[in-house]
């Protein structure tokens, strides 16, 4: 399981614990947050201490969305335009916002190739919905199709000519629903063919070269009583079969409430449905992983 694990750290450099996990058994990659940031140069010295004891494939994740989603307390991405702003700029002057966006993400990407990190969790492919509850808001470029793929494909292009691998999220969408998949299980009441019509934000991104997408822990009754990140039908039937999709899939943190309380659960029915990659983001959750 192990091979298959994307995992969080305590704090700003590695635990004895955590060197002898990463040695003997290495996880897929870890996924830094603001625990784990202090400065640029502590940033690099924990990845080139990751990758001393878990080999220099390792991959080396974060959520750097830019606006409120932002772990790195210094430019380039203090600062950075939050993405509602660019879909309002999209509708005036949409040559000028496709632009604006690759440019902030290069910037951003080649910050965070500097620091040693290899993938960002971004861009948010989820259409806004004034419904949904507030955790995607203004995190969405905005409730259309054509914008939120044309600006997500931008950010893709900009994070890929820097040297990091976009992961798109939250297939196949987060903005309809009804609560926080941080602290409960969210539903989406909506006709499959909704569902789906709106999941062509992530269609299009992938015929831009997405090679990696994040599944949201939300419920999709109309299609399938289980969470998306634990469903056979939307990883396999929809995301495979349906859309072509070859790259990689990621769950989202196995930690949250929206799959359940037992990581141990959620990451075996979440690699049966078909994720490759999974996020287990907490500290206490990682622990479960290597001691039991």
């Amino acid at each position: 399981m192990n091979e298959h694990l994307v995992i969080g750290l305590k704090g700003t450099v590695l635990t004895s614990e955590e060197r002898t996990w990463l040695s003997e058994k290495p996880p897929a990659g870890v996924i830094l947050f603001a625990r784990n940031i202090e400065s640029p140069e502590q940033v690099k010295a924990l990845l080139a201490s990751v990758r001393e004891c878990g080999g220099d494939d390792i991959a080396a994740a974060i959520d750097e969305e830019g606006g409120r989603i932002n772990r790195l307390p210094w430019p380039p991405f203090n600062n950075r335009t939050q993405a509602d702003e660019y879909g309002r700029l999209y509708e005036r002057a949409p040559e000028s916002a496709v632009s604006d966006l690759y440019n902030d993400a290069y910037e951003a990407g080649t910050a965070l190739r500097e620091l040693g990190f290899t993938h960002n969790c971004a861009p948010v492919l989820d259409l806004f919905n004034s419904d949904g509850d507030a955790i995607i808001g203004n995190r969405a470029y905005g409730p259309a199709i054509h914008t939120v793929a044309s600006l997500g494909v931008a950010c893709i292009h900009g994070l890929q000519d820097a040297g990091i691998e976009a992961i798109g999220k939250h297939f196949p969408g987060h903005g309809r629903a009804n609560a926080d998949s941080h602290v409960a299980v969210p539903v989406v009441d909506a006709p499959v063919d909704v569902l789906l019509q709106e999941a062509e934000s992530f269609t299009l991104a992938f015929s831009q070269n997405l090679n990696h997408v994040m599944t949201a822990h939300v419920t999709y009754p109309a299609a399938d009583e289980k969470v998306a990140t634990l469903s056979h039908y939307w990883i396999h039937d929809v995301l495979r079969e349906q859309m072509g999709f070859a790259g990689t899939v990621w769950s989202d943190d196995l930690c949250m409430k929206g799959v359940g309380s037992n990581v141990h659960e959620a990451a075996d029915a979440a690699l049966k449905a078909g994720c490759e990659l999974l996020l287990v983001c907490e500290p206490e959750g990682v622990e479960k992983f290597y001691e039991e």
